[in-house]
Protein backbone atom coordinates (compact mmCIF):
# COMPACT_ATOMS: atom_id res chain seq x y z
CA UNK A 1 0.00 0.00 0.00
CA UNK A 2 2.82 2.48 0.75
CA UNK A 3 4.38 1.90 -2.62
CA UNK A 4 1.18 2.44 -4.62
CA UNK A 5 0.54 6.09 -2.40
CA UNK A 6 3.97 6.91 -3.46
CA UNK A 7 3.20 5.81 -7.03
CA UNK A 8 3.36 8.65 -9.24
CA UNK A 9 0.18 7.31 -10.83
CA UNK A 10 -1.56 7.81 -7.64
CA UNK A 11 -0.41 11.15 -6.99
CA UNK A 12 -1.11 12.34 -10.26
CA UNK A 13 -4.38 11.09 -10.01
CA UNK A 14 -4.99 12.28 -6.75
CA UNK A 15 -3.81 16.05 -7.46
CA UNK A 16 -6.03 15.91 -10.23
CA UNK A 17 -9.30 14.97 -8.22
CA UNK A 18 -8.51 17.11 -5.68
CA UNK A 19 -8.41 19.88 -7.89
CA UNK A 20 -11.12 19.64 -9.83
CA UNK A 21 -13.22 18.92 -6.55
CA UNK A 22 -11.88 22.35 -5.21
CA UNK A 23 -12.75 24.14 -8.57
CA UNK A 24 -15.92 22.65 -8.50
CA UNK A 25 -16.38 23.43 -4.61
CA UNK A 26 -15.92 27.16 -5.94
CA UNK A 27 -17.99 26.77 -8.50
CA UNK A 28 -20.56 25.62 -6.32
CA UNK A 29 -20.42 28.87 -4.09
CA UNK A 30 -20.43 30.96 -6.90
CA UNK A 31 -24.06 29.92 -8.17
CA UNK A 32 -24.87 29.85 -4.68
CA UNK A 33 -23.70 33.37 -3.89
CA UNK A 34 -25.40 34.40 -7.52
CA UNK A 35 -28.94 32.81 -6.56
CA UNK A 36 -29.20 33.83 -3.23
CA UNK A 37 -28.32 37.34 -4.43
CA UNK A 38 -31.05 37.09 -7.54
CA UNK A 39 -33.75 35.50 -5.11
CA UNK A 40 -33.50 38.46 -2.54
CA UNK A 41 -33.36 40.93 -5.03
CA UNK A 42 -36.75 39.21 -6.36
CA UNK A 43 -37.99 39.10 -2.90
CA UNK A 44 -37.40 42.86 -2.30
CA UNK A 45 -39.45 43.60 -5.12
CA UNK A 46 -42.14 41.67 -4.53
CA UNK A 47 -43.01 43.11 -1.16
CA UNK A 48 -42.35 46.42 -2.29
CA UNK A 49 -44.84 45.71 -4.79
CA UNK A 50 -47.26 44.18 -2.49
CA UNK A 51 -47.23 47.37 0.08
CA UNK A 52 -47.80 49.65 -3.24
CA UNK A 53 -50.94 47.18 -3.69
CA UNK A 54 -52.08 47.53 -0.41
CA UNK A 55 -51.60 51.49 -0.27
CA UNK A 56 -53.67 51.75 -3.36
CA UNK A 57 -56.44 49.49 -2.31
CA UNK A 58 -56.19 51.50 1.16
CA UNK A 59 -56.91 54.79 -0.98
CA UNK A 60 -59.94 53.25 -2.99
CA UNK A 61 -61.63 51.53 -0.73
CA UNK A 62 -60.18 52.57 2.58
CA UNK A 63 -59.55 50.03 5.84
CA UNK A 64 -62.94 47.96 5.10
CA UNK A 65 -61.94 47.04 1.66
CA UNK A 66 -58.10 46.79 2.95
CA UNK A 67 -59.48 44.30 5.53
CA UNK A 68 -61.34 42.22 3.22
CA UNK A 69 -58.38 42.21 0.81
CA UNK A 70 -56.28 40.64 3.61
CA UNK A 71 -58.72 38.17 4.35
CA UNK A 72 -58.55 37.14 0.60
CA UNK A 73 -54.92 36.90 0.89
CA UNK A 74 -54.63 34.76 3.81
CA UNK A 75 -56.94 32.39 2.12
CA UNK A 76 -54.45 31.49 -0.64
CA UNK A 77 -52.28 28.75 -0.59
CA UNK A 78 -49.29 28.90 2.21
CA UNK A 79 -46.18 28.62 -0.86
CA UNK A 80 -45.57 32.04 -1.33
CA UNK A 81 -48.04 34.12 0.47
CA UNK A 82 -47.32 36.75 2.37
CA UNK A 83 -47.90 38.32 6.14
CA UNK A 84 -49.19 41.71 6.97
CA UNK A 85 -50.19 43.91 10.17
CA UNK A 86 -51.99 47.15 9.88
CA UNK A 87 -51.10 49.10 13.05
CA UNK A 88 -52.57 52.88 13.92
CA UNK A 89 -50.67 55.25 15.71
CA UNK A 90 -49.83 53.46 19.33
CA UNK A 91 -49.13 50.35 17.20
CA UNK A 92 -52.02 48.55 18.26
CA UNK A 93 -53.34 45.75 15.63
CA UNK A 94 -55.84 46.65 13.40
CA UNK A 95 -56.06 43.88 10.54
CA UNK A 96 -53.64 41.04 9.29
CA UNK A 97 -52.36 37.45 10.87
CA UNK A 98 -49.18 39.12 12.34
CA UNK A 99 -50.41 38.77 16.21
CA UNK A 100 -48.20 41.81 16.92
CA UNK A 101 -45.58 44.11 15.85
CA UNK A 102 -42.48 41.66 16.65
CA UNK A 103 -38.92 42.44 17.96
CA UNK A 104 -36.61 42.86 14.67
CA UNK A 105 -33.83 43.87 13.59
CA UNK A 106 -33.31 46.94 11.38
CA UNK A 107 -31.26 46.97 7.42
CA UNK A 108 -30.67 49.52 5.11
CA UNK A 109 -33.03 51.05 3.29
CA UNK A 110 -35.78 50.66 6.00
CA UNK A 111 -36.21 46.57 5.34
CA UNK A 112 -36.07 44.66 8.75
CA UNK A 113 -35.72 40.82 9.51
CA UNK A 114 -37.47 39.24 12.53
CA UNK A 115 -38.30 35.64 13.60
CA UNK A 116 -41.74 34.36 14.16
CA UNK A 117 -42.69 30.76 15.43
CA UNK A 118 -44.45 28.35 12.80
CA UNK A 119 -46.63 25.31 13.11
CA UNK A 120 -44.78 22.47 11.42
CA UNK A 121 -46.31 19.35 11.96
CA UNK A 122 -47.87 20.35 15.48
CA UNK A 123 -44.51 21.44 16.34
CA UNK A 124 -43.33 25.45 16.81
CA UNK A 125 -40.67 26.36 14.63
CA UNK A 126 -38.66 29.30 14.22
CA UNK A 127 -38.82 31.04 10.90
CA UNK A 128 -36.93 33.79 9.15
CA UNK A 129 -39.29 37.15 7.66
CA UNK A 130 -37.66 39.72 5.38
CA UNK A 131 -40.34 42.99 6.12
CA UNK A 132 -40.64 46.22 5.34
CA UNK A 133 -43.54 48.70 6.36
CA UNK A 134 -44.48 51.60 5.02
CA UNK A 135 -47.47 54.22 5.80
CA UNK A 136 -50.91 54.40 4.79
CA UNK A 137 -52.06 57.50 5.51
CA UNK A 138 -54.47 58.53 8.62
CA UNK A 139 -51.57 57.07 11.10
CA UNK A 140 -51.94 53.43 9.45
CA UNK A 141 -48.65 51.91 8.94
CA UNK A 142 -49.05 48.57 6.78
CA UNK A 143 -45.92 45.98 7.37
CA UNK A 144 -45.78 43.21 4.46
CA UNK A 145 -43.59 40.21 5.64
CA UNK A 146 -42.29 37.05 4.38
CA UNK A 147 -40.54 34.08 5.31
CA UNK A 148 -37.89 32.84 2.58
CA UNK A 149 -37.39 29.27 5.01
CA UNK A 150 -38.49 27.62 2.07
CA UNK A 151 -36.11 28.54 -0.51
CA UNK A 152 -33.12 28.94 1.94
CA UNK A 153 -33.88 24.60 3.00
CA UNK A 154 -34.24 24.45 -1.22
CA UNK A 155 -31.17 25.95 -1.60
CA UNK A 156 -29.87 24.46 1.11
CA UNK A 157 -30.90 20.94 0.05
CA UNK A 158 -29.55 21.42 -3.87
CA UNK A 159 -26.21 22.90 -1.98
CA UNK A 160 -25.34 20.13 0.46
CA UNK A 161 -26.94 17.23 -2.56
CA UNK A 162 -23.64 18.80 -4.97
CA UNK A 163 -21.63 18.82 -2.04
CA UNK A 164 -22.00 15.28 -0.69
CA UNK A 165 -21.97 14.49 -4.72
CA UNK A 166 -18.13 16.09 -4.79
CA UNK A 167 -17.13 14.62 -1.90
CA UNK A 168 -18.17 11.19 -2.92
CA UNK A 169 -16.61 12.07 -6.65
CA UNK A 170 -13.37 12.65 -4.60
CA UNK A 171 -13.63 9.54 -2.80
CA UNK A 172 -14.21 7.35 -5.76
CA UNK A 173 -11.57 9.36 -7.56
CA UNK A 174 -8.80 8.96 -4.72
CA UNK A 175 -10.11 4.88 -4.44
CA UNK A 176 -10.18 4.95 -8.71
CA UNK A 177 -6.98 6.02 -8.70
CA UNK A 178 -5.37 3.75 -5.98
CA UNK A 179 -6.65 1.09 -7.84
CA UNK A 180 -5.44 2.54 -11.00
CA UNK A 181 -2.12 3.01 -9.52
CA UNK A 182 -1.87 -0.50 -8.11
CA UNK A 183 -2.63 -1.82 -11.53
CA UNK A 184 0.07 0.03 -12.95
CA UNK A 185 2.36 -0.65 -10.19
CA UNK A 186 1.91 -4.63 -10.47
CA UNK A 187 2.58 -4.05 -14.22
CA UNK A 188 6.32 -2.75 -13.69
CA UNK A 189 6.57 -4.66 -10.40
CA UNK A 190 6.69 -7.68 -12.31
CA UNK A 191 8.65 -5.60 -15.57
CA UNK A 192 11.25 -4.82 -12.46
CA UNK A 193 11.13 -8.34 -10.95
CA UNK A 194 11.85 -9.71 -14.57
CA UNK A 195 15.01 -7.05 -15.07
CA UNK A 196 16.23 -7.85 -11.80
CA UNK A 197 16.23 -11.94 -12.55
CA UNK A 198 18.12 -10.80 -15.63
CA UNK A 199 20.80 -8.70 -13.87
CA UNK A 200 21.20 -11.42 -11.06
CA UNK A 201 21.15 -14.82 -12.87
CA UNK A 202 20.87 -15.02 -16.45
CA UNK A 203 21.97 -12.31 -18.79
CA UNK A 204 20.86 -14.53 -21.57
CA UNK A 205 17.54 -14.17 -20.49
CA UNK A 206 15.06 -11.46 -22.03
CA UNK A 207 11.98 -9.83 -21.03
CA UNK A 208 8.65 -11.50 -21.57
CA UNK A 209 6.65 -9.12 -24.35
CA UNK A 210 3.60 -11.66 -25.20
CA UNK A 211 1.72 -10.78 -21.46
CA UNK A 212 1.89 -7.25 -21.30
CA UNK A 213 0.11 -4.67 -23.20
CA UNK A 214 0.29 -0.45 -23.90
CA UNK A 215 3.32 1.22 -22.44
CA UNK A 216 5.05 -2.01 -20.23
CA UNK A 217 4.77 -3.64 -23.68
CA UNK A 218 6.95 -0.59 -25.43
CA UNK A 219 9.22 -0.57 -22.34
CA UNK A 220 10.10 -4.10 -22.20
CA UNK A 221 10.80 -3.90 -26.25
CA UNK A 222 13.16 -1.11 -25.04
CA UNK A 223 14.77 -2.83 -22.56
CA UNK A 224 15.41 -5.94 -24.64
CA UNK A 225 17.08 -3.72 -27.49
CA UNK A 226 19.27 -2.07 -24.76
CA UNK A 227 20.26 -5.73 -23.10
CA UNK A 228 21.14 -6.79 -26.54
CA UNK A 229 23.39 -3.65 -27.13
CA UNK A 230 24.93 -4.65 -23.83
CA UNK A 231 25.60 -7.77 -24.03
CA UNK A 232 26.69 -7.29 -27.32
CA UNK A 233 29.30 -5.10 -25.90
CA UNK A 234 30.18 -7.46 -23.36
CA UNK A 235 30.90 -10.09 -25.27
CA UNK A 236 33.09 -8.10 -27.44
CA UNK A 237 35.11 -7.34 -24.97
CA UNK A 238 35.64 -10.85 -23.47
CA UNK A 239 36.28 -11.89 -26.55
CA UNK A 240 38.84 -9.09 -27.21
CA UNK A 241 40.17 -10.47 -23.47
CA UNK A 242 40.16 -13.23 -24.08
CA UNK A 243 42.02 -12.78 -27.86
CA UNK A 244 44.70 -11.49 -25.85
CA UNK A 245 45.46 -13.75 -23.08
CA UNK A 246 44.82 -17.14 -25.55
CA UNK A 247 47.10 -15.61 -28.24
CA UNK A 248 49.95 -14.05 -24.96
CA UNK A 249 49.68 -17.29 -23.31
CA UNK A 250 51.83 -19.50 -25.90
CA UNK A 251 55.04 -17.15 -26.09
CA UNK A 252 54.70 -16.19 -22.41
CA UNK A 253 55.42 -19.61 -21.97
CA UNK A 254 57.96 -20.32 -24.75
CA UNK A 255 59.75 -17.09 -22.72
CA UNK A 256 59.20 -18.98 -19.25
CA UNK A 257 60.76 -22.45 -21.08
CA UNK A 258 63.63 -20.50 -22.41
CA UNK A 259 64.62 -18.58 -18.81
CA UNK A 260 64.50 -22.31 -17.14
CA UNK A 261 66.76 -23.51 -19.55
CA UNK A 262 68.96 -19.98 -19.63
CA UNK A 263 68.63 -20.69 -15.24
CA UNK A 264 70.80 -23.68 -15.73
CA UNK A 265 73.72 -22.21 -17.79
CA UNK A 266 74.21 -19.25 -15.11
CA UNK A 267 75.82 -18.99 -11.79
CA UNK A 268 73.65 -18.66 -8.50
CA UNK A 269 73.43 -14.65 -8.42
CA UNK A 270 71.97 -14.46 -11.86
CA UNK A 271 70.16 -17.68 -11.15
CA UNK A 272 68.03 -15.76 -8.40
CA UNK A 273 67.51 -12.40 -11.01
CA UNK A 274 66.11 -15.34 -13.67
CA UNK A 275 63.61 -16.90 -10.98
CA UNK A 276 62.13 -13.33 -10.04
CA UNK A 277 61.88 -13.22 -14.14
CA UNK A 278 60.00 -16.42 -13.88
CA UNK A 279 58.05 -15.76 -11.28
CA UNK A 280 56.67 -12.59 -12.60
CA UNK A 281 55.81 -14.85 -15.90
CA UNK A 282 54.28 -17.68 -13.59
CA UNK A 283 52.21 -14.62 -12.18
CA UNK A 284 51.07 -14.02 -15.82
CA UNK A 285 50.63 -16.76 -16.93
CA UNK A 286 48.12 -17.98 -13.74
CA UNK A 287 46.22 -14.72 -14.86
CA UNK A 288 45.73 -15.58 -18.39
CA UNK A 289 44.43 -19.19 -17.16
CA UNK A 290 42.26 -17.53 -14.99
CA UNK A 291 41.07 -15.30 -17.54
CA UNK A 292 40.24 -18.26 -19.85
CA UNK A 293 38.74 -20.36 -17.37
CA UNK A 294 36.19 -17.98 -16.29
CA UNK A 295 35.31 -17.36 -20.21
CA UNK A 296 34.59 -21.08 -20.51
CA UNK A 297 32.66 -21.09 -17.73
CA UNK A 298 30.46 -17.99 -18.52
CA UNK A 299 29.86 -19.95 -21.87
CA UNK A 300 28.93 -22.62 -20.21
CA UNK A 301 31.61 -24.98 -21.34
CA UNK A 302 30.98 -28.54 -21.02
CA UNK A 303 31.72 -30.03 -17.53
CA UNK A 304 31.69 -33.29 -16.16
CA UNK A 305 29.43 -32.85 -12.69
CA UNK A 306 30.00 -35.12 -9.64
CA UNK A 307 26.36 -36.41 -8.51
CA UNK A 308 27.50 -37.01 -5.01
CA UNK A 309 30.15 -35.04 -4.89
CA UNK A 310 31.52 -34.98 -0.58
CA UNK A 311 32.09 -31.45 0.74
CA UNK A 312 33.58 -32.09 4.03
CA UNK A 313 36.37 -34.07 2.19
CA UNK A 314 36.54 -31.51 -0.37
CA UNK A 315 36.86 -28.95 2.53
CA UNK A 316 39.44 -30.72 4.88
CA UNK A 317 41.83 -31.20 1.53
CA UNK A 318 41.90 -27.44 1.23
CA UNK A 319 42.08 -26.68 4.54
CA UNK A 320 45.09 -28.76 5.31
CA UNK A 321 46.86 -27.58 2.27
CA UNK A 322 46.68 -23.90 3.12
CA UNK A 323 47.38 -24.79 7.11
CA UNK A 324 51.07 -24.40 6.70
CA UNK A 325 50.65 -21.01 4.78
CA UNK A 326 48.60 -19.62 7.86
CA UNK A 327 50.51 -21.05 10.49
CA UNK A 328 53.56 -19.34 9.22
CA UNK A 329 51.55 -15.94 9.05
CA UNK A 330 50.26 -16.67 12.50
CA UNK A 331 47.20 -16.89 11.27
CA UNK A 332 44.35 -19.54 12.96
CA UNK A 333 42.55 -21.72 10.31
CA UNK A 334 39.74 -23.59 11.59
CA UNK A 335 37.08 -25.62 9.66
CA UNK A 336 33.83 -26.70 11.29
CA UNK A 337 31.76 -29.25 9.73
CA UNK A 338 27.46 -29.33 10.69
CA UNK A 339 27.04 -32.11 8.38
CA UNK A 340 29.30 -34.63 7.55
CA UNK A 341 27.75 -36.17 5.08
CA UNK A 342 26.64 -33.04 2.94
CA UNK A 343 27.02 -33.47 -0.61
CA UNK A 344 26.59 -31.51 -3.66
CA UNK A 345 26.61 -31.76 -7.68
CA UNK A 346 29.14 -30.46 -9.14
CA UNK A 347 32.63 -30.57 -10.97
CA UNK A 348 35.89 -31.67 -7.58
CA UNK A 349 38.13 -29.54 -9.45
CA UNK A 350 36.43 -26.70 -10.25
CA UNK A 351 34.79 -26.01 -6.33
CA UNK A 352 38.33 -27.43 -4.73
CA UNK A 353 39.37 -24.08 -6.97
CA UNK A 354 37.01 -22.01 -5.95
CA UNK A 355 37.45 -22.60 -2.17
CA UNK A 356 41.44 -22.20 -2.65
CA UNK A 357 40.66 -18.85 -3.94
CA UNK A 358 38.22 -18.04 -0.76
CA UNK A 359 41.01 -19.22 1.99
CA UNK A 360 44.23 -17.41 -0.24
CA UNK A 361 42.19 -14.11 -0.16
CA UNK A 362 41.01 -14.74 3.50
CA UNK A 363 44.71 -15.38 4.48
CA UNK A 364 46.40 -12.42 2.30
CA UNK A 365 44.30 -10.22 4.26
CA UNK A 366 44.00 -11.40 7.41
CA UNK A 367 46.80 -9.54 10.33
CA UNK A 368 48.70 -11.73 11.90
CA UNK A 369 47.23 -13.67 15.19
CA UNK A 370 43.95 -13.13 13.21
CA UNK A 371 41.50 -16.37 12.90
CA UNK A 372 39.77 -17.78 9.93
CA UNK A 373 36.64 -20.23 10.24
CA UNK A 374 35.68 -22.59 7.60
CA UNK A 375 32.17 -23.61 8.24
CA UNK A 376 30.03 -26.04 6.37
CA UNK A 377 26.33 -26.47 7.16
CA UNK A 378 22.85 -27.47 5.12
CA UNK A 379 20.03 -25.22 5.11
CA UNK A 380 16.56 -25.88 3.93
CA UNK A 381 15.66 -26.84 1.16
CA UNK A 382 18.46 -29.21 0.07
CA UNK A 383 21.13 -26.93 -0.10
CA UNK A 384 24.55 -26.56 1.11
CA UNK A 385 25.98 -23.54 2.61
CA UNK A 386 30.21 -22.97 2.19
CA UNK A 387 30.97 -19.72 4.49
CA UNK A 388 34.97 -18.54 5.01
CA UNK A 389 34.78 -15.83 7.92
CA UNK A 390 38.30 -13.63 8.35
CA UNK A 391 39.16 -11.38 10.77
CA UNK A 392 40.84 -8.99 8.01
CA UNK A 393 39.97 -5.38 7.48
CA UNK A 394 36.74 -6.57 5.35
CA UNK A 395 35.15 -4.60 2.21
CA UNK A 396 32.77 -1.74 1.92
CA UNK A 397 29.63 -2.01 1.69
CA UNK A 398 29.10 0.03 -1.80
CA UNK A 399 32.36 -2.31 -3.05
CA UNK A 400 31.07 -5.79 -2.17
CA UNK A 401 28.98 -5.68 -5.83
CA UNK A 402 31.87 -4.46 -7.81
CA UNK A 403 35.07 -7.03 -6.60
CA UNK A 404 33.08 -9.51 -8.63
CA UNK A 405 34.55 -7.92 -11.41
CA UNK A 406 37.77 -8.95 -13.87
CA UNK A 407 40.46 -6.69 -12.60
CA UNK A 408 38.77 -4.96 -9.66
CA UNK A 409 40.67 -4.34 -6.75
CA UNK A 410 40.03 -2.54 -4.07
CA UNK A 411 42.00 1.18 -3.24
CA UNK A 412 43.31 0.17 -0.45
CA UNK A 413 44.74 -3.23 -1.44
CA UNK A 414 46.39 -2.06 -4.40
CA UNK A 415 49.51 -1.54 -2.74
CA UNK A 416 49.93 -3.93 -0.22
CA UNK A 417 49.27 -6.88 -1.60
CA UNK A 418 50.07 -8.59 -5.09
CA UNK A 419 47.48 -9.66 -7.25
CA UNK A 420 45.47 -9.37 -10.62
CA UNK A 421 41.69 -8.80 -9.50
CA UNK A 422 41.08 -12.31 -11.01
CA UNK A 423 40.47 -14.26 -7.97
CA UNK A 424 37.15 -13.50 -6.75
CA UNK A 425 35.69 -13.64 -10.37
CA UNK A 426 36.68 -17.16 -10.81
CA UNK A 427 34.97 -17.95 -7.88
CA UNK A 428 32.12 -16.12 -8.56
CA UNK A 429 31.95 -18.02 -12.50
CA UNK A 430 32.75 -21.32 -10.34
CA UNK A 431 29.14 -20.91 -8.06
CA UNK A 432 27.01 -19.66 -10.83
CA UNK A 433 28.25 -22.37 -13.25
CA UNK A 434 27.03 -25.07 -10.19
CA UNK A 435 23.32 -22.73 -9.79
CA UNK A 436 24.42 -21.35 -7.06
CA UNK A 437 24.90 -17.77 -5.24
CA UNK A 438 27.81 -15.99 -3.68
CA UNK A 439 27.14 -12.96 -1.22
CA UNK A 440 29.30 -11.00 0.63
CA UNK A 441 28.54 -9.75 4.60
CA UNK A 442 30.21 -8.25 7.57
CA UNK A 443 32.07 -10.40 9.84
CA UNK A 444 32.42 -7.10 12.71
CA UNK A 445 35.58 -7.42 11.92
CA UNK A 446 36.08 -9.13 8.64
CA UNK A 447 34.71 -10.11 5.70
CA UNK A 448 32.10 -13.10 5.84
CA UNK A 449 31.96 -15.17 2.47
CA UNK A 450 28.48 -17.41 2.09
CA UNK A 451 28.40 -19.66 -0.73
CA UNK A 452 25.00 -21.52 -1.39
CA UNK A 453 24.92 -23.92 -3.77
CA UNK A 454 22.02 -26.84 -4.27
CA UNK A 455 22.54 -30.25 -2.03
CA UNK A 456 22.16 -33.62 -2.73
CA UNK A 457 20.28 -35.98 -0.05
CA UNK A 458 22.41 -39.35 0.30
CA UNK A 459 21.16 -42.68 0.09
CA UNK A 460 19.46 -43.67 3.36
Amino acid sequence: MADVLKSLTFRYIAKYVTTLSAAVFLLLAILYSYFSYGYFTELREAIVDELDSLQLVYRGQGLGGLEQYLNDQHNLPTMGRYSYLIVDQQDRKIAGDLAQLPRYREFSDGWVGFQMALLNWGEPVDVDFLARQEPLGDGYVAIVARNYADAVAGMGLVFNTLFRAMIATLLLGIAGGFFSAATALKRFEKLNIELADIVRHNSRQRLSVEDKKGYPREMAQAMNQMLDQIASLMQGVKRVSDNIAHDLRTPLTRIRNHLSQLRARLDPAGQDDIDRVIEECDGLLSSFNALLRISALESGGSTTFNSGLFLPGLLADVVELYEPVASDKGVTLRLRVGNDTAQCAGDSDLLFQMCANLLDNAIKYTPANGHIDVTLATREPAAVEITVADTGPGIDAGERESVFRRFYRVESSRGEQPGHGLGLSLVQAIVHYHHGAITLADNEPGLRVVVQLPGVIPPA
